[in-house]
């Protein structure tokens, strides 16, 4: 309900919400929850979709020229949406608008962020700011022109699991984009508790299959024409943040044993090797060494007590 109360508290107005419910046994509506505001529609699903399925519902769902997504336990700045219009406004509507976010476990008393438009990138440069992680932003949550979100398919499902980096390959889809708005601005606060599956889960499998489909999908999108040139840079970014995410994983998991490890640099040696001819090359394998052999070091901690 903080999510819903977050958007009826928004400074702008024109707006819709539809509210996809994927828990079918129980029916969802306004008299229920007690909005009486004729914007919101909620849509009670007849079977589990699961999130990438209720998500792309809700897309086709959608009547406004553009888009975005909130999850339950989420919550926006009342000035989340007036922002984005003003910066739509300001750069003649982009095919998408990125903001900042804080995250925490309950929202920050008095958030109250100033409307502040936001500047404009080129996707090449917006693409390599968002890999290196300068730009903090959430990417299911950027504001999308809904027929290019439609058109590139919505949430992608990514692996075999519960699909971690759906969220990413939004933002990296978006580097082939022309322009990109971006506000620096915490306008979206970002729930972490125990029970969120991405900051708990121990399901090593899901991240790997689900970074093989992401790898696989973005060195598409890295040979883009404008994006190319760039091609290993952006590999090599991608690649370092895939490591560092199942190194924690993994550790949180604590199935600390060689041939999960040994399997996975195999997967990520794969693609490596489309960066020789580089030294990212060499600092990727560097990178990936310094982390095989601090996992191994554990393991055999684990294993046989400290060495």
């Amino acid at each position: 309900m903080e999510a819903l109360s977050s958007i009826l508290g928004q400074t702008f107005h024109d707006y819709e919400v539809i509210v996809g419910n994927d828990y079918t046994q129980e029916i969802l509506s306004a008299e229920l929850l007690g909005i009486q505001d004729a914007r919101f529609r909620f849509v009670n699903h007849l079977q589990n979709l699961g999130e990438v399925g209720n998500m792309n519902a809700l897309l086709e769902e959608s009547r406004g020229r553009y888009f975005t997504w909130l999850a339950d336990d989420d919550m926006y700045a009342p000035t989340f949406l007036e922002a984005v219009y003003a910066t739509l406004v300001k750069f003649g509507y982009p095919p998408c608008v990125f903001t900042s976010y804080v995250a925490g476990t309950t929202f920050p008393e008095g958030l109250e962020v100033p409307v502040r438009e936001g500047e404009c990138f080129e996707g090449k440069q917006f693409l390599q700011l968002y890999l290196k992680r300068t730009l903090k932003t959430q990417g299911c949550y950027g504001v999308f022109d809904a027929q290019y979100l439609r058109k590139i398919g919505g949430m992608v499902q990514l692996g075999g699991g519960f699909s971690p980096y759906s969220d990413q390959l939004l933002a990296l889809e978006a580097g082939r984009l022309r322009t990109i708005a971006y506000i620096d601005a915490p306008l979206i606060f970002y729930r972490t508790h125990e029970q969120s599956i991405s900051l708990a889960s121990t399901d090593l499998d899901a991240y790997k299959s689900a970074q093989e489909s992401l790898c696989s999908k973005s060195i598409t999108v890295f040979a883009s024409e404008g994006l190319k040139e760039d091609f290993q840079l952006n590999l090599f970014l991608l690649l370092r943040w895939c490591i560092r995410d199942f190194a924690t994983v993994l550790h949180r998991s604590g199935r600390l044993d060689r041939s999960r490890i040994i399997a996975y640099l195999s997967f990520i040696r794969r693609y490596i090797h489309l960066l020789r001819g580089s030294s990212l090359y060499w600092r990727t394998l560097g990178f990936l060494g310094k982390v095989g052999c601090r996992l191994v070091w554990d393991v055999n901690r684990a294993k046989y007590g400290r060495l």
